[in-house]
């Protein structure tokens, strides 16, 4: 009777398994392209063996790369992502043959459609219409809701796109557990945004040697100030929470 939610360390990128009290699961962001066998292993060692729901918040390379390498190893029941057509790599396209090519299993996600597996609510919060055309503050973020565990998995929004839901969601965006958004960029999770959020753990996904320099200093420093339990990716490994909708606990690799 358990809701677990794995951050699989992929690097410098995303991937968020959850697995389900009835066994089923939804697989968020599949990291770089070579991280794909790695999260096949994962998936395995944790007695995957198809992918009921694989969510795509959007197209940037470190997490969408690894769906090829997941699609050759799995059935996979249902895709989704925002819909939006406004980038172009070899990649995406590659991609976009895959995921939206299948008509049958494809999905659209934006703000306001909602859905329950089981006793798992999932929110779609994020992209807001009109699109903003850029591709973080497109991505799709997802509320969890399991009993009165809240979890907000907010892709790589930046600030801009926290303004925006702030305003539209306000009150909604209270959760226990917080992905911070972009792998702990300056700029996003700003001061306003955890105080709407009122998280009590952050995860933060990430590599550890990354050309960007994340997390940046900022944004741990704002964390700490804010009494918030930081997991890193790059420093703890693989994370996993597991909550019975009561309490929750969170386990790391290292």
């Amino acid at each position: 009777n358990y809701l677990t939610v794995h951050f699989i360390d992929v690097g410098q990128g995303d991937s968020i398994l959850l697995i389900l009290p009835d066994g089923k699961n939804v697989l968020l962001d599949t990291g770089i392209q070579p991280a794909g066998p790695h999260i096949v292993k994962y998936l395995k060692d944790h007695q995957i063996k198809h992918i009921n729901h694989l969510i795509s918040t959007h197209p940037h390379d470190d997490h969408i790369g690894g769906i090829f390498s997941i699609a050759s190893e799995f059935e996979i029941d249902n895709y989704y992502d925002n819909g939006f057509s406004n980038f172009s790599s070899t990649l995406y396209r590659d991609y976009i043959k895959l995921v939206r090519g299948n008509k049958t299993k494809y999905n659209i996600l934006q703000a306001g459609d909602s859905f329950t597996l089981g006793d798992t609510r999932i929110d779609i919060l994020n992209p807001l219409l009109p699109p903003t055309g850029n591709l973080n503050e497109d991505s799709v973020v997802v509320k969890l809701v399991f009993g009165r565990i809240n979890i907000l998995l907010s892709g790589d929004l930046g600030n801009p796109g926290e303004r925006r839901l702030i305003n539209k969601a306000g009150p909604a965006l209270a959760s226990q557990i917080l992905k911070t958004g972009h792998h702990g960029d300056r700029r996003s999770v700003s001061d306003d945004f955890l105080k709407a959020v009122k998280p009590e753990a952050a995860i933060i996904s990430v590599g550890s040697i990354n050309k960007y320099g994340h997390p940046h200093k900022e944004i741990l420093d704002r964390l700490r100030k804010n009494g918030i339990n930081i997991y890193r990716t790059d420093q703890n490994g693989n994370i996993v929470l597991k909550t019975d909708g009561r309490t929750y606990s969170i386990q790391t690799e290292k």
